[in-house]
């Protein structure tokens, strides 16, 4: 019987310098099956996240404008608040989503595309920057890019939403009014009046707007590569 140390995987004498090219392209098809794979999942929990913001959004805003109590209007800022922290949690599967989708991409487009087509491979040196992201795996998005794409692309409309509806019940509740002051006063909630609330309201989504617009300048004018560009795998990318 031959000893479990004897088998090529666990000998010395086992050399990947030999692999045969039917070898490789197997290899290669399971991990690339493997990557997409794991692309595809955390693909699915962004768009879990955004889905749980959008109910709980919708279920606050039909209970602020079911409810005739003179401090409903207080709901929208605490759901504002949770929904920040589902854009951050979002913003990290996104950042590992990126991840995954480089990496599929590098190899559809180095591996598949010149075996399918005969043209020449895009980046002569793919695999070994594959091979380098695999030994010690970095994200490749930085964190405030993350969390502008994702507020670009879904939760700008939640929070306009949001913010467009604590103005109308501050407008219409408990009747309807264009007076600014009295819109102000209304906002107070509990022991903080209405003055720092609006203020207070004013810098949430003044940050937002600015993390907003910085993110679209630097996506279209600085020209950053999308997610899951292979190109991020370079070191330049790596954080």
């Amino acid at each position: 019987m031959t000893e479990p140390f004897d088998h090529p995987i666990h000998s010395q004498r086992f050399d990947l310098e030999h692999t045969t090219r039917s070898e490789f392209i197997n290899a290669m098809v399971h991990l690339y099956r493997g990557e997409l794979s794991e692309a595809t999942a955390w693909r699915t929990r962004i768009d879990t996240t955004t889905h749980w913001a959008v109910v709980l959004s919708a279920t606050a805003l039909s209970f602020v404008f079911s409810d005739k109590s003179a401090e409903r209007h207080v709901l929208i800022p605490i759901i504002s608040l949770f929904c920040t922290f589902l854009m951050l949690m979002e913003a990290r599967r996104y950042r590992f989503f990126d991840i995954w989708r480089s990496r599929a991409r590098m190899i559809e487009i180095n591996f598949y595309r010149p075996l399918l087509n005969g043209s020449k491979v895009e980046m002569p040196e793919w695999a070994d920057t594959l091979a380098h992201d695999m030994e010690w795996p970095h994200f490749h998005m930085p964190w405030w890019e993350a969390l502008g794409r994702r507020l670009r692309r879904n939760y700008q409309w939640i929070y306009a939403i949001l913010l467009g509806s604590w103005v109308v019940v501050l407008m219409s509740h408990p009747t309807s009014t264009t007076s600014l002051t009295e819109i102000i006063s209304r906002a107070s909630i509990g022991p903080f009046s209405g003055r720092l609330v609006v203020v207070g309201m004013l810098v949430y989504y003044g940050s937002l707007l600015v993390l907003g617009i910085y993110s679209y300048w630097f996506s279209h004018f600085k020209k950053s590569l999308p997610a899951g560009h292979p190109g991020r795998l370079s070191a330049e990318h790596q954080d």
